[in-house]
């Protein structure tokens, strides 16, 4: 019998925290496909376990929206974001990360510093490589973010933009990253590292919402593309 559509949080067991971060690697690396049923006891004989680590995982995931649960129907996989989503996402990684990068910039922690410059120097290193290791650029990227909201000291900040970042990596299977559309982004990194090294909060702040609008312009030019130009709602239900 499948779960309802009830979704809490479960006690954290150790067997259930490994399924958990199975199942989410699977979802992120799109292993298990968007809108894929999720059948708890098939799941749980494929590792091997018993299903109640695996409903108590699923729960989990629903919590942070990568599976929905519907009574009579368990689970799926929640479908990719919608191109209006995708937006709002990225005018509230701006929000989060303007004032973050700002604060930041007042630090001027020598060690993050220090950090970012090695990230952007790692990401120069694998867009120099053909073809381009895409998994291994979208790490070094998360973690420059997480790394420039952290600079900040503000707790709380970084803790929004962790909130975002499962959905973050899940946008970025939209973008076929090319070796140009890295070099873009690492450009505008180093353009953000430099002005928190000159301690310019507002510059700090217009680098990152530049990055932020590069970022969904390639998104966008990327989902043209691939889509015929016609932009996806999956709250109307419509392709127009």
């Amino acid at each position: 019998m499948e779960p309802s559509a009830s979704v809490e949080l479960p006690a954290r067991t150790a067997l259930t925290d490994r399924v958990y971060e199975l199942l989410r690697n699977r979802i992120i690396d799109l292993v298990l496909e968007p809108g894929a049923r999720l059948n708890a006891d098939k799941l749980a004989a494929d590792m091997d376990v018993s299903p109640t680590p695996v409903r108590e995982a699923l729960n989990r995931l629903a919590a942070e929206g990568l599976v929905t649960a519907a009574p009579y129907r368990g689970f799926r996989v929640s479908p990719l974001l919608s191109r209006s989503d995708l937006a709002q996402l990225l005018r509230a990684r701006q929000v989060i990360e303007c004032a973050a990068v700002e604060q930041a910039a007042s630090k001027r922690g020598k060690l993050e510093l220090q950090e970012l410059s090695a990230l952007v120097a790692r990401m120069d290193e694998l867009t120099r490589a053909k073809p381009l290791d895409v998994k291994a650029f979208n790490s070094a990227d998360a973690a420059f973010h997480r790394l420039a909201v952290g600079a900040s000291g503000n707790r709380f900040l970084l803790q929004a933009l962790e909130s975002l970042h499962v959905h973050i990596q899940l946008a970025r299977h939209y973008q076929g990253r090319s070796v140009t559309e890295a070099k873009r982004a690492n450009a505008e990194h180093r353009v953000l590292v430099q002005a928190l090294t000159d301690g310019d909060g507002a510059g700090a702040c217009q680098a990152a919402r530049d990055h932020l609008d590069g970022v969904l312009d390639r998104l966008q030019t990327h989902l043209d593309t691939h889509d015929g130009g016609r932009a996806h709602d999956a709250e109307e239900g419509t392709t127009r």
